[in-house]
């Protein structure tokens, strides 16, 4: 089973619905718990940048260290009416909701270890940090301006399960194409129309879908287009992303998209007009990196090793290693992230809390 103050405290957390903007009451939450261990809670500027109702929670322990420990305050969806069960060997909902796991697992495993340090009195100076908007645009991790003395962090949001840490991401180029015809009456004059909807479908059918290579994929999410059945359609917007683990591959490989849809454009005497932005970059660490060697202090002396993945995914992790912040994302085992068949194992849980508490505890020296 689990320990019943982590229990308890995921289930303080799991009955508070906040979803991404509207994190004010997991914030009020944290306050409260680190003025009751007699902790300075400080929130940021981050609603500025997120348009939520709170900016990022943050908690320094001893002046804040030179590391810290994040996890993400919002969920992707609802959790309103959510009915835990505990079972033989985890944690899920009734299936009407999800758990919430994605990142109360994170939240809770920080919150028990930051409450157990204290109470033992063995915590090191270090950083809580809890972010907004983790789910929808990394507003709460891009807005956060570290100390000068944190050198490095530890999320804990990743789906695997501990020891398994994220020691390589891809990035994502995010990517808006509009294609410009002409519209047209279409039993009139159809000849006099250039149909937008034709030109990009002749135009997709060039994208490189799917898997590209061990670190990067391609998908086009989003096609908007068209006003009513009898105009020839003039503008059409598709939408979609890239993903790669070197910055320079993903723009060539947008670049090629661009020179094949432009050639359809030209074809079809129409006109194209793009936008593309990386939404995250890649990162990688190294085993002589700090985040890694004091992780991997931490689980050797609980009789484990760690397991460095590489993940396609992103978090709070890619936009502070942006940052110059060498900084993982930590298995927590939120298994099914995001559906209602999220759950979490007590094993993984208790681990996870078990780490929390051992970054906290220990040094890197």
């Amino acid at each position: 089973m689990i320990d019943e103050r982590l229990r308890q405290i995921f289930e303080d957390l799991t009955n508070i619905n906040a979803t991404s903007g509207n994190e004010a009451p997991v914030a009020e939450y944290i306050k409260a718990f680190a003025e009751r261990l007699g902790l300075e809670f400080e929130m940021d500027g981050a609603a500025s940048l997120s348009g939520g109702n709170s900016g990022n929670a943050i908690v320094r322990i001893k002046g804040g260290g030179n590391h810290y420990l994040a996890s993400h305050m919002d969920t992707p969806r609802s959790i309103e009416g959510l009915k835990r069960l505990y079972l033989e060997d985890r944690i899920t909902s009734d299936g009407t909701t999800p758990l919430g796991i994605d990142d109360r697992g994170g939240l809770s495993s920080i919150l028990y270890a930051l409450e157990k340090a204290v109470a033992d009195g063995n915590i090191k100076p270090c950083t809580l940090v809890f972010t907004v908007c983790e789910e929808t645009t990394l507003a709460g991790s891009t807005f956060y301006t570290p100390d000068p003395g944190i050198r490095y962090g530890f999320i804990f949001d990743s789906y695997m399960s501990p020891p398994a840490l994220v020691s390589e991401t891809c990035g994502l180029l995010e990517f808006d194409f509009t294609f410009h015809g002409r519209s047209s009456h279409a039993g009139i004059a159809p000849e006099k129309g250039i149909s937008a909807i034709q030109v990009a479908c002749e135009a997709i059918t060039k994208f490189p879908y799917g898997k590209l290579g061990e670190k990067d994929t391609g998908n086009i999410g989003k096609i908007c287009g068209g006003t009513a059945t009898n105009v020839v359609c003039d503008e059409v917007k598709v939408s979609g992303e890239i993903r790669s683990g070197n910055l320079e591959e993903g723009e060539r490989r947008f670049r090629k998209v661009v020179e094949d849809f432009e050639e359809v454009c030209r074809k079809h005497g129409a006109t194209l007009e793009y936008r593309s932005a990386w939404d995250f970059t890649p990162y990688h660490i190294h085993p002589e990196d700090e985040p890694y060697r004091h992780f991997e202090k931490v689980v050797k002396a609980m009789g484990l090793e760690p397991l460095p993945m590489k993940s396609m995914g992103g978090s709070d992790a890619n936009a502070m290693n942006k940052k110059g912040i060498k900084t993982i994302n930590l298995g927590v085992g939120a298994q099914n992230p995001h559906g209602n068949d999220e759950f979490i194992l007590y094993e993984d849980f208790t681990r996870a809390a078990q780490i929390a508490y051992g970054l906290m505890t220990t040094t890197l020296e």
